[in-house]
């Protein structure tokens, strides 16, 4: 693991690793993000156009690309129980599957230098048991230092920093992203574990989770109160199920249809972090579909 270690290490000069899980990102103006995740880019059934859309809106409004999981979806090859050759799109039908599946995704993605921030979902750690080899890292490898994306862990931390030049006026956010565990949800859609996160992980003004396909926001405001100044305010925790750019298709057979998930919505989420009269931090969420 010391490869991998290392290239969590460096990436965005703005992205700065503080420990195995934790990162800072300082701006000096409001920053835009837009999270996504479940891509699964190499299958046939990604929505590629969506994707690319929405990448290219990003790289031209300045938006932060941060993807959380699941880049990949890696499922065509040896002893994965999950394979269906039907599945594999005809240009990474080769015994060199990975590589070719790794150095097509740089091809098309290397342009974009909006894309910042790539933590590992379960189709990639699955590959990093079965293979003993990290397609994340081998993928960030291929791109320049100056422009290489962070390569995280399953889940973790980003602390949101926005200090202006000549103020001490200063707007500190907390992210809190992991990629899922589970099964498709088709009841609750995970909102269940809304209250269990805001109670596991109090300091996050944002929850990211991914893995489940489900697509959602759900915002919770709670009454807090000044440690120092006794002030009573209300502060609200935005939670987020990010959707996925992998369409189900005709339910014809696979692995999806037969586990019997529901049709996906896809797509992410745009966030703004804006600075309120009295520097508390507020975000705005936007729906990208």
């Amino acid at each position: 693991m010391t490869k991998a270690k290392h290239l969590m290490s460096v990436g965005s000069t703005q992205f700065k690793q503080q420990s195995r899980t934790c990162y800072e990102y300082r701006v000096e103006q409001p920053p835009k993000f837009l999270f996504l995740s479940d891509v699964h880019f190499d299958s046939v059934k990604c929505d590629r156009a969506l994707f690319f859309k929405h990448l290219d809106k990003a790289e031209s409004d300045g938006f932060v690309v941060a993807i959380f999981g699941d880049l990949f979806d890696l499922m065509g090859g040896k002893y994965d129980p999950r394979s269906s050759y039907s599945d594999i799109r005809p240009e990474y039908k080769s015994i060199t599957y990975l590589d070719d599946v790794i150095e097509d995704t740089y091809e098309r993605l290397k342009k974009y230098t909006c894309i910042k921030f790539i933590s590992r979902g379960n189709h990639e750690t699955n590959i990093e048991k079965r293979m003993h080899t990290s397609p994340l890292d081998r993928l960030a490898q291929m791109f320049p230092l100056e422009n290489r994306p962070v390569i995280a862990g399953y889940s973790g931390w980003i602390k949101v920093i926005i200090a202006k030049k000549n103020t001490r006026s200063t707007v500190v956010s907390f992210i809190h992203y992991h990629h899922g565990f589970g099964g498709n949800a088709k009841r609750s859609k995970g909102v269940l574990e809304v209250d269990l996160d805001q109670m596991q992980f109090p300091d996050a003004d944002v929850f990211v989770r991914g893995h489940t396909h489900q697509k959602w926001h759900h915002p919770v405001t709670v009454d807090r109160i000044s440690a120092r100044s006794m002030r009573l305010y209300q502060q609200t925790s935005h939670h987020l199920r990010l959707g996925s750019y992998k369409k189900l298709g005709d339910r014809f057979a696979g692995w999806a249809t037969e586990k019997g998930f529901h049709t996906p919505r896809l797509g992410g989420w745009y966030a703004k972090l804006e600075q309120a009269a009295n520097d508390d931090a507020r975000w705005c969420i936007f729906e990208a579909n």
